[in-house]
């Protein structure tokens, strides 16, 4: 019986050698260690041995068994941590392609380099604004009820400071560091306490422009929004200067552009006027301009705002800003 062991072991050992893979070593086991393998079931010979038998013979058994198993698990860690790369430098592989930038990113960078184009700086601006940047600095008084639709997120500390309602909290700043004639963009985000709907939210992106000179008029501004929105849209389209009300500019403007789903004709999205609502402007109040202490009899400037958002649904068609907002990636597809 010790032959048929040591037979059985040099067996293994022999077939071990030639194992290359785990799955040839789970054949393996299961050929010299499994239930029905000789091994397992040489114990049922021990009943017609002697008791000095089964101790010689039994602790051999033992000795062989527990040898094969700690080969079998060295073998198994071998082969476990042993990493095989093959190259085939004629195959082209598979493709991948790499996750886009989300909608909102890749257009201001589109906004920024179209602006950039037409002459105007890009200046970075603080989220975190005092009362005086937001409110007093643009002809708003706390008596004024403009307030009243701005009225946002206060800080308790420092005192008087909120996050800004809208980017032209930064004009001021702006004409006090970069002197007249200048023209600039303030892009960034803006927080307001209002209810979010499809087209509303509380938090949202604005490009402020500005731009101040000894002859900035509205012949200019007409021709910066023409000429942004057919590099922007890819087309051209008409746009409609419509008069409004804004405390930091006389006169001031509301921004229509020819819808671009009807093409003019009247649609459910233009409530069939043919026009769209995009941006607002105007000359800057002398107010603004005395705040930043340039001469309103020698400067005069313009400036206007959109929503980054509200450009990204019509170009592409987007019901919900809320879209633009949320975590879902196949937003970034489109």
């Amino acid at each position: 019986m010790i032959e048929e062991l040591e037979k059985i072991k040099k067996s293994a050992l022999k077939e071990l050698n030639s194992v290359k893979n785990l799955d040839d070593l789970e054949k393996w086991r299961v050929n010299f260690l499994g239930r029905k393998s000789f091994l397992a079931n040489f114990p049922k010979q021990f009943k017609n041995l002697s008791p000095e038998e089964k101790v010689r013979i039994g602790s051999f058994y033992n000795q062989i068994k527990t040898e094969l198993e700690t080969l079998y698990q060295n073998k198994k860690e071998e082969l476990s941590q042993k990493i095989e790369v093959l190259f085939d430098f004629d195959h082209p592989g598979s493709k991948f392609s790499f996750p886009s930038l989300p909608l909102i990113q890749t257009n201001l960078k589109r906004i920024i380099d179209i602006f950039r184009d037409l002459g105007f700086y890009v200046i970075d601006s603080n989220y975190l604004v005092s009362e005086y940047e937001n409110f007093d600095s643009l002809n708003m008084p706390p008596y004024h009820p403009a307030r009243d639709m701005w009225d946002t997120i206060w800080l308790k500390k420092p005192n008087k400071y909120l996050l800004r309602t809208h980017t032209s909290a930064f004009q001021v700043p702006f004409l006090l560091k970069f002197k007249p004639p200048v023209r600039g963009i303030v892009p960034g985000k803006v927080f307001r306490f209002e209810a979010t709907d499809a087209r509303h939210d509380f938090e949202f992106y604005q490009i402020e422009g500005i731009s101040v000179s000894e002859n900035s008029n509205f012949s200019h501004l007409r021709f910066i929004f023409k000429e942004f929105f057919k590099r922007y849209f890819e087309k051209n389209l008409e746009i409609r200067f419509r008069p409004s009300y804004f405390p930091f500019t006389e006169p001031s403007v509301e921004v229509d552009l020819s819808c671009l789903l009807c093409q003019g004709k009247g649609c459910l999205v233009c409530k069939f006027s043919g026009w769209l609502e995009v941006a607002g402007a105007g000359m800057i109040h002398p107010f603004v301009l005395k705040q930043a202490k340039i001469d309103p009899n020698k400067f005069q400037g313009y400036a206007f705002g959109t929503g980054l958002e509200r450009l990204i649904m019509l170009k592409y068609e987007i019901n919900d800003i809320r879209l633009l907002h949320s975590a879902d990636l196949r937003t970034n597809e489109i």
